[in-house]
């Protein structure tokens, strides 16, 4: 049966979906009824389903695959970008042409991409096509109004406020009850903020470098009961992130580089995911800490004081976590909690993978790291990711405050199979940390060595090709627990081992 299931499908991978329809099912050896069926009657079932249903139905065989594309007449993926060649002008009637062929609320949209940067005279017609998306029906939304990046002047902050000046105001308003994914870019949400009342259905919003208060962002997730996911990037103006206790669904809250944020409060209690981005917060806590799967918690680089919260004390307990991702200051806390007698990261039964990303690699660092295996153990730990410090400089070289160095600790990595270190440039306490990994990793299978060679001019190849050779001295004398540990060392990022946060 499963021979004969085989080369049904292998068979019909020859074929390419048509979009003309046939009104017959394929002749053939064994019907498969659901494969077999009609093209229209195919094509009536997908016109049924929502449209990650409709995506999904390309598993049942090669020809389904894709052909949730042809469930409307009309064009249902529709991409409006603006050519720099065309005035705006040009641009706005040529989608207004379109649209008029099109016919309106006679096809359902799926997806609706518009990166467009209109003139405060074609905000109105704008609006226009969001009316036009909301009649058709559409469910996966990305709106990008985002200036052109003609922004030269050195100071930051320059550029910053000449971007928020440059970015158009609009009064978001696309009612369609079928919307799950909306995406917004580049413009000023105004103040009140719209009510969202009709998108009672949305289940991914991303927001990104959108210029909207507190009050706003709170009044958005009290209209959306049904978000499971909420991502916010460089949002200027945004405060604080506060997720009510309403917002049952949220799953997954994403914060990254919001410079104003001070403060991240999650009262909700069905929270899994957690990724954190950018300066220190002054005050965070997640009611349903113990429930999290997924953390990620970066806040740049070094603190030249004690920062004025703790980065770590409001995660607590982490039962459940599998995947975590930590920074160099993260770390330093951990120890400081460890020390203050405090309760902070403890036992981490169900932690698979581990990232740190080191800022600096001094001997403190080092004692943060082993302080972090020491205090949390992890028995089911199978992949460790180290990203290293570009700087040049070994700081093994330099004098820094003397602090008591933490002795490495014994065992604890039954189950390490992976182990990748980028970055390396064969410096005193990195050197360190490779031996302390391989010596104590019993079942380790890959070392990869990700080696950087940016601090060297391009002229020395010579050099380049001596330094691998030592790097690879170096390593292949250190001491490894397991027979079968394989070192790899590359110069670039091997994509067969990334990890789950590569990209927040």
């Amino acid at each position: 049966m499963k021979s004969r299931r085989r080369r049904r499908e292998s068979t019909a991978s020859c074929s390419t979906v048509d979009p003309s329809l046939s009104l017959s099912p394929s002749s053939g050896g064994d019907v498969d009824r659901l494969t077999e069926l009609p093209d229209v009657l195919r094509l009536r079932i997908l016109s049924l389903l929502p449209l990650k249903f409709a995506i999904r139905t390309g598993a049942l065989s090669s020809r389904w695959r894709d052909f949730w594309r042809y469930r409307w007449p009309q064009p249902s993926i529709i991409d409006i970008t603006a050519p720099p060649s065309l005035s705006q002008s040009q641009v706005v009637s040529a989608v207004e042409d379109f649209f008029s062929r099109r016919g309106r609320g006679r096809g359902r949209i799926d997806v609706l991409q518009i990166i467009f940067s209109p003139s405060p005279r074609h905000v109105s017609d704008l609006k226009r096509w969001l009316d036009y998306a909301a009649a058709c029906s559409v469910s996966d939304l990305h709106l990008d109004l985002s200036p052109p990046n003609h922004f030269s002047d050195s100071s930051r902050r320059r550029r910053a406020r000449a971007a928020a000046a440059a970015s158009p105001i609009l009064n978001f308003n696309c009612e369609s009850p079928t919307l799950t994914r909306l995406s917004l870019r580049g413009f000023h949400l105004t103040s009140p903020p719209p009510s969202f009342k009709k998108l009672a259905n949305l289940e991914i919003l991303n927001l990104c470098e959108v210029y909207l208060s507190y009050a706003s962002l709170r009044r958005i997730l009290a209209n959306c009961p049904l978000l499971r996911a909420l991502s916010i990037r460089r949002c200027p103006d945004l405060k604080k992130v506060v997720v009510p206790s309403s917002a049952l669904r949220l799953t997954r809250l994403t914060v990254v580089d919001c410079r104003k944020a001070s403060e991240v409060l999650v009262t909700n209690l069905g929270l899994r995911s957690f990724r954190f981005s950018g300066p220190l917060l002054k005050n965070y806590h997640i009611e349903s800490a113990a429930a999290l799967e997924d953390v990620y918690i970066s806040s740049g680089g070094a603190v030249p004081a004690m920062p004025r919260g703790d980065l770590v004390r409001p995660l607590g307990k982490l039962a459940n976590l599998k995947v975590l991702t930590l920074c160099s200051l993260a770390l330093e806390q951990i120890g400081a909690l460890s020390a203050r007698a405090e309760v902070g990261f403890r036992w981490l039964p169900n932690l698979v993978e581990l990232q740190l990303l080191m800022v600096m690699m001094t001997e403190s660092n080092l004692s943060d790291i082993y302080t972090f295996f020491k205090l949390c153990p992890s028995p089911k730990l199978e992949k460790v990711f180290v990203e290293l410090p570009m700087n040049a400089c070994d700081s093994s070289m330099k004098t820094y405050l003397e602090v008591p160095k933490e002795e490495p600790p014994k065992g604890g990595f039954n189950n390490l199979k992976v182990v990748k270190m980028s970055g390396f440039k064969g410096h005193l306490h990195e050197t360190e940390l490779a031996g302390f990994l391989l010596n104590n990793a019993g079942i380790l299978e890959h070392f990869v060595v990700t080696v950087s060679l940016e601090h060297i001019e391009g002229e020395c190849e010579n050099h380049k090709r001596d330094l691998l050779q030592y790097l690879t001295m170096q390593l292949s004398m250190l001491p490894k627990t397991s027979a079968k540990a394989d070192i790899i060392l590359t110069e670039s990022d091997d994509l067969q081992f990334r990890p789950v946060h590569s990209q927040i």
